[in-house]
């Protein structure tokens, strides 16, 4: 058999050592082939060459980046942005942001229709909540496990685990009703709190070309939840009566362990210091996302 010449292996040899990188992304389809009569064929690639998608097979490919934008949560009045990268064929990590601008707690359609189901007609809580204004956002740590049972890639029906980290304001003028001194007292409440849970989900996404689609079913989350609360006024024209059942009134806020207080309020002439330490619990479902895949 013929050997090719020492010159022409010599070459060979430099521009493997150049192009091993860039074959990895690279499908053979467009390498450009350098071979001697008895020598297979070596892929050269451009090394400042954007990302290619990742081989799947043969001849079909996905995509390692994405990014998303929540639909659902626009129901809500809030706005999250998502970037998912795609570890291998069926493990993927995502980070995500989702603010909540500053907005009346039953403001959104989704929200005022589920304070209408809760409450009664003539209901204080309804009057007290149209007052009520909040802001937040968190940030989400994510693992997803793919299924793809044809494709690989971040597509199919998917289960993962995530953490979250989530910080809310609150401004909440209460309308107390002062018995004793027979008048009704205005108790501007402002607040914050912090939180850290994790939890489980499941859902399904779709890739079509170089769009996603994400639609999550169902998650569930727990965690813990500390933070502040202050209503600075004047209570002197309150009686001891009166400013006991305020504070009797703030720590029942969150009630649903018996003889257990997560509120605790110290209620006094110049107004109320109230912290929060208490367990949270949170649900994700019937979230529609739509993103681009690079």
């Amino acid at each position: 058999m013929k050997k090719a010449p020492f010159h022409y292996l010599a070459l060979v040899c430099l521009l493997a050592g150049y192009s091993a990188k860039a074959q990895e992304a690279v499908p053979d389809s467009v390498a450009s082939p350098v071979a001697s009569a008895d020598t297979a064929s070596t892929p050269l690639t451009n090394e400042f060459e954007s990302e290619k998608p990742a081989k799947q097979g043969r001849n079909s490919f996905y995509y390692k980046n994405n990014v998303k934008l929540g639909l659902s949560p626009i129901l809500l009045g809030n706005y999250s942005l998502t970037y998912e990268r795609v570890l291998n064929r069926f493990i993927s990590a995502s980070a995500s942001y989702r603010i909540m601008p500053k907005t009346a707690l039953n403001a959104t359609p989704l929200t005022k229709t589920v304070m209408d189901q809760l409450a009664d007609e003539g209901d204080e809580i309804s009057e007290q909540l149209d007052n009520a204004k909040v802001s937040g956002n968190a940030i989400t740590a994510e693992v997803r496990f793919y299924t793809g049972s044809r494709k690989t890639g971040a597509r199919g029906f998917y289960g993962g685990v995530y953490g979250r980290y989530s910080s809310f304001k609150y401004d909440f003028p209460y309308d107390f009703e002062a018995t004793d001194a027979g008048i009704t007292k205005t108790v501007p409440f402002l607040g914050d709190s912090k939180g850290f849970g994790g939890g489980v989900l499941m859902g399904v996404q779709w890739q079509i070309k170089r769009v996603t689609i994400d639609f999550t079913i169902l998650g569930a989350h727990w965690g813990k939840m500390t933070g502040n609360v202050n209503g600075q006024t004047d209570l002197s024209e309150l009686s001891e009566g009166d400013q006991a059942q305020l504070k009797e009134d703030i720590e029942g806020v969150v009630n649903f362990i018996e003889d257990k207080k997560f509120v605790t309020a110290t209620v006094d002439n110049n107004g109320v210091r109230g912290k929060i330490d208490a367990p949270f619990a949170g649900i994700r479902g019937l979230n529609l996302s739509i993103g681009f895949n690079f």
